[in-house]
C-alpha cells in the first residue's frame, strides 16, 4: 500500500472509532508529518484523499477537521433552505437581494420579455456556524411579486404554500462537481479551486401548451455538507423528475 493511502486509513481508523470526534481539528500538518514520519506532500495527499472522501474539510487559513455526519438531500423536497436544512441545525442568511435585467439564459427559461426583469437572491446555509452552502436563486417577477418585501426574513415557502400554481410545480434537477469560483469560495471560506457539489434545480409549472420555468436555484455545497438522496413515482401530478 501507498504511503499516503496508508496513513489515510490510520486517521479513517480514528474518526470511525470515535477518537477523532466530529467538528475536532486535526494537529498542524507539520506536527501530522512528524508523527507519521513522512513528508507533508505525502501527509496532504492523503488528506486531500479523505476530504474527497468527505471525511475531512479544511476551512481557508484555519487549518483541517473532522466532517460531521452530511445532511440527507432531497432536492425536489426544498422549498427554502432555512425550512429544509434548520432540523439539521442549520441556518439560512440571505446576503443579497436584487431584482435586475435577466441575462439571455435566464430570460429564456422564464419565457420573460425583451428586457424583463427577474428577482435574484444570494444567501449562505451554515450548520453549527461553518458555511456548509452557497445559493443564488431566480424567480419570475409575476409569481414572487413582493419576495423581497420583508427583506432578510424573506422565505419562499410562504410565497409557494399561498399560490396554488407553485405548489403544485414540477421540479427538476441536476449536479455535478466543480472547482469553485472566487465568489463562491468567499462564502464558503475556502481557498478557489476548492472541489464542490453543484446542484441546479428547476420549478415549472404549465402554461397554455408549454411549460415555464419560475424558479431557478444554483447551489454550491462543501464536500462533506449533503448527501443527495430522493424517491421517484409514477404519477404525473406533482412528480418529481431528477435532471433537466
Amino acid at each position: 500500500m501507498m504511503q499516503f493511502m496508508a496513513i489515510r486509513q490510520q486517521l479513517l481508523t480514528q474518526i470511525d472509532r470515535g477518537l477523532l470526534a466530529p467538528g475536532k481539528k486535526l494537529p498542524g500538518e507539520r506536527q501530522l508529518a512528524e508523527t507519521f514520519s513522512t513528508t507533508r506532500v505525502t501527509l496532504r495527499e492523503a488528506l486531500a484523499v479523505l476530504e474527497a472522501e468527505g471525511r475531512l474539510y479544511r476551512r481557508d487559513r484555519r487549518g483541517w477537521f473532522v466532517a460531521p455526519t452530511p445532511c440527507s438531500y432531497d432536492p425536489t423536497q426544498l422549498s427554502d433552505w432555512q425550512e429544509y436544512f434548520g432540523p439539521y441545525g442549520g441556518q439560512f442568511v440571505w446576503h443579497a437581494q436584487t431584482k435586475k435585467m435577466a441575462d439571455a439564459a435566464i430570460s429564456d427559461h422564464m419565457l420573460l420579455p425583451p428586457f424583463g426583469q427577474v428577482y435574484e437572491g444570494e444567501g449562505r446555509v451554515c450548520i453549527e456556524q461553518l458555511p456548509v452552502g452557497w445559493i443564488r436563486t431566480f424567480l419570475h417577477p409575476d409569481l414572487f411579486p413582493a419576495v423581497w418585501e420583508t427583506g432578510d426574513k424573506a422565505r419562499l415557502d410562504h410565497t409557494i404554500r399561498t399560490n396554488r400554481a407553485l405548489a403544485m410545480a414540477e421540479v427538476s434537477w441536476s449536479s455535478a462537481w466543480e472547482a469553485l469560483a472566487s465568489s463562491q469560495s468567499v462564502g464558503l471560506e475556502v481557498a478557489p479551486g476548492t472541489p464542490a457539489l453543484t446542484l441546479t434545480r428547476y420549478w415549472r409549472i404549465p402554461q397554455a401548451d408549454t411549460w415555464q420555468t419560475v424558479r431557478i436555484d444554483q447551489e454550491w455545497w462543501r464536500q462533506h455538507a449533503v448527501v443527495l438522496c430522493g424517491r421517484s413515482t409514477n404519477q404525473k401530478s406533482g412528480s418529481a423528475q431528477q435532471g433537466d
